[in-house]
């Protein structure tokens, strides 16, 4: 049975725009589905939950919309055996579509893609895990993209309410707002000393650390290749570091960012791991796909091999 999760709110209308479209097509070609649309902020994943509760032994949940509520979803699945993700992307961002090679303008191939994908594609997920919460409870998220903790988490979890972000939305020029506050961002934040363990080895210290991102698929921010080598099949995560050089001097590196040719840059660390244990002497926001995690000295990064189903 095909499931389709619409956030009609997203996309400054986008996913309207798509909706009639694939709603076209679907009827023309007498599929049967049934529409879920999300009310509010994080009700994807309450849909996504009581989704894997039908008694439906192939379910086939079908995404019409950006990448946060593809994590919203992702954090609501409880059983990963028995459902498969389609995406019609419909946000300014759409990372994981980019990650995927998944078309991202063409709505009509998408479906096409999604009806025809059989018993689709095994990929890897991720999933952040931190103790170092005031109750001192553990607590966990599962991310399609990226983990990130420092600059590109402080952007990606307020890029949402920006006001940069809406005026460039209805410009139809979203992704620029990424840049923007990330420039903004960079020059009034505080740096980190942090210590990094990977995979079990020897910890590796970082002094003046601008952020850490941990990668499923190369880009995020709207297409920035963190690591332009990660891929979200290869049962491993990929990490990127910026630390120990001036603030003004990452800003000029960061075109070389943007084009993915900062690997051998100094000021740049990048590596894949299956484990990764950060350690931090002051706090900074963590964020799963944008979305925020907490506000956090310590947390555990790991892949999830070949977890999610997608329908490619």
């Amino acid at each position: 049975m095909y499931y389709f999760l619409v956030n009609l709110k997203g996309g400054s209308g986008k996913s309207v725009r798509r909706w009639k479209i694939i709603k076209n097509q679907l009827e023309k070609n007498n599929v049967a589905y049934e529409l879920l649309v999300p009310e509010f902020q994080g009700d994807a994943t309450r849909i996504a939950r009581e989704v894997c509760e039908r008694e439906d032994s192939d379910i086939r949940l079908v995404i019409l919309g950006g990448d946060g509520t593809i994590n919203e979803v992702l954090n609501g699945i409880t059983d990963f055996s028995r459902l498969k993700i389609g995406l019609i992307p419909t946000g300014s961002g759409n990372d994981f579509s980019r990650g995927l090679h998944l078309p991202r303008h063409r709505p009509r191939k998408s479906l096409k893609m999604i009806l025809r994908a059989g018993d689709g594609k095994k990929i890897d997920i991720g999933q952040v895990e931190s103790a170092d919460f005031e109750d001192g409870a553990v607590r966990r998220k599962f991310f399609a993209i990226s983990s990130g903790f420092g600059l590109d988490a402080i952007v990606g979890t307020g890029i949402n309410t920006s006001k940069i972000k809406i005026v460039l939305n209805k410009l139809h020029a979203g992704k620029l707002s990424y840049a923007i506050l990330t420039v903004i961002t960079l020059f009034k934040m505080t740096t980190h000393r942090v210590t990094v363990s990977f995979d079990g080895e020897e910890p590796i210290s970082f002094q003046k650390l601008i952020f850490l991102a941990a990668m499923n698929t190369k880009a995020e921010g709207g297409g920035v290749p963190m690591n332009p080598k990660a891929v979200a099949d290869d049962g491993k995560l990929s990490v990127c570091i910026a630390a120990g050089v001036p603030k003004w001097k990452t800003f000029l590196m960061f075109p070389l960012l943007c084009a993915g040719l900062h690997g051998k840059l100094n000021g740049f660390f990048l590596r894949d791991f299956r484990t990764m244990e950060l350690v931090s002497e002051t706090p900074s926001v963590i964020h799963t796909d944008g979305e925020f995690f907490g506000n956090l000295k310590k947390a555990t990064f790991s892949v999830l091999e070949s977890k999610l189903t997608m329908l490619v």
